[in-house]
């Protein structure tokens, strides 16, 4: 991604990367990068985890402003299946948080089903 970025970059428009392979990014590293510590195509976090997915968003579209070395790598701190996260785009009241036990109430589901296991 790091060649592609560049190239891009050479054509003026800013460009960041984000991966989950951070030795990737320091081989052939973007004009800026972002490492987030998660499974190989889930770069934006648990599927529908809307509100997690939106903070990544988020917090990459920071590298911008925050990474001025070229091949610079911002390390995010989230963790998969984490408990919880805060809406970037709710009030700075804390109002929304929401959690995965949060989630599943409000879809009607008293336990979480991606323990179950389907056989036929």
């Amino acid at each position: 991604m790091g060649l592609i970025a560049r190239e891009i970059e050479r054509a003026g428009i800013p460009t960041v990367t984000l991966s989950v392979v951070r030795a990737a990014s320091v081989r052939a590293p973007a004009p800026r990068n972002v490492f987030v510590p998660f499974r190989l195509g889930q770069i934006f976090g648990e599927p529908g985890e809307e509100v997690q997915q939106r903070a990544i968003l988020m917090e990459a579209l920071t590298a911008f402003a925050r990474l001025s070395a070229p091949g610079a790598i911002l390390d995010l701190p989230y963790r998969w299946k984490r408990s919880a996260y805060r809406d970037p785009l709710a009030s700075a009241s804390g109002a929304n948080i929401q959690t995965g036990a949060d989630r599943r109430r409000s879809y009607g589901l008293d336990h979480d089903n991606s323990r179950d296991v389907h056989r036929q």
